[in-house]
């Protein structure tokens, strides 16, 4: 069963390069007929904070450059995205993009529409990879005492603060399926730096209590009904399973928290976040459902989309559909997220 899963999560290599061709010759725009989305609260929190970095003499140069980082011996790499005008004075928002499992770093920014967002948003990029076993990309995305890539993480931002002018007010992270898996556990374990996150097929959330920080985590998690990867109900190559595969390999530790699925995940995350009770739901289209809370002390929000599949909404996957189902494109998960971490691309 495991065996068929990681068959189907290794062309995922091909479908973030089908997702980049693709919006490159097309761009990613929803059709005209198609429903609007709902607005979602922003997350932005006041600010800003200026990083060290701030009025130091910049040490990169608007455009994207492949950077490394060494971490307790194991050489971590990373794509750095820098956006016109950039000049090391003025503090600016940070988006990380996780990789998914077997996927290379270097596809995740247009993958994602790093590049058409950035039209409306002055933000820096940051596509980082750690850990590699036997030539396959995956984070270390279980919730765990001592996690690798945690300290990757956290060592990276402390470079990215150090070099770059940054508002540490403003730091997001998103990714998709073992990403989204990572970026939870960044809101989960390291909240303090941590602004809000928006996962694509992959939230998680440990019921165990004590495992994550106290602070409140605006969320915003998109995932689909039919996810034949990482399932709606919590089977298939969720956090732990790719662990086990790629870094326990059988020797998995007693305290692992359990997945139970994106209803349970959205479920703590909400009682984490100090939220009533119980969802609203928002029809948006035919195939989209908007989940929000009432009460809550960060925005928490969940975009279902029925017959969804293992994909980005408003990112096409052309060649695709049969190995990871369907893609929505009544909304588009791209700019949805950036005006939750950002606000309204007119005010950002």
């Amino acid at each position: 069963m495991i065996d068929r899963a990681a068959a189907a999560a290794g062309a995922g290599l091909l479908v973030l390069a089908a997702v980049a061709c693709s919006s490159a010759d097309e761009g990613a725009t929803a059709p005209e007929d198609a429903p609007a989305a709902a607005s979602p609260t922003t997350s932005v929190p006041a600010g800003p904070e200026p990083s060290e970095g701030c009025g130091a003499a910049p040490v990169a140069a608007p455009g994207t450059t492949d950077e490394t980082i060494t971490v307790d011996g194991n050489e971590g790499r990373y794509q750095l995205i820098v956006p016109e005008g950039y000049d090391g004075t003025e503090p600016l928002p940070l988006v990380f993009g996780l990789h998914a499992l077997t996927v290379s770093y270097t596809f995740v920014p247009a993958g994602a529409g790093f590049a058409e967002i950035a039209e409306d948003y002055d933000f820096i990029g940051v596509s980082p990879s750690n850990l590699v076993d036997n030539g396959t990309f995956f984070w270390m995305a279980s919730p765990v005492p001592d996690n690798p890539d945690l300290a990757f993480m956290e060592a990276l931002l402390d470079q990215l603060e150090a070099d770059l002018c940054i508002d540490t007010t403003k730091v997001f992270s998103t990714g998709q399926s073992n990403g989204a898996q990572m970026s939870s556990v960044l809101a989960c374990q390291v909240s303090d730096r941590i602004t809000a996150v928006a996962p694509i097929a992959g939230v998680e959330f440990p019921a165990e209590e004590g495992v994550c920080d106290d602070r409140p985590v605006p969320v915003m998690a998109f995932h689909g009904t039919a996810d034949p990867i990482v399932t709606y109900e919590g089977g298939g190559l969720n956090a732990a399973t790719i662990a086990d595969m790629h870094y326990w390999k059988g020797d998995v530790p007693a305290d692992v928290p359990a997945h139970d699925g994106v209803d349970a995940a959205m479920d703590n995350w909400a009682a984490h976040n100090g939220c009533e009770p119980g969802r609203q739901e928002e029809r948006v289209s035919d195939e989209v459902v908007r989940a929000t809370w009432e009460g809550c002390e960060a925005e928490t929000v969940l975009y279902v989309v029925e017959g969804g599949g293992h994909t980005w909404p408003g990112r096409p996957t052309p060649g695709f559909e049969e190995q990871f189902g369907p893609t929505t494109m009544d909304i588009e998960a791209t700019p949805l997220m950036f005006e939750f971490f950002l606000g309204p691309a007119d005010s950002a």
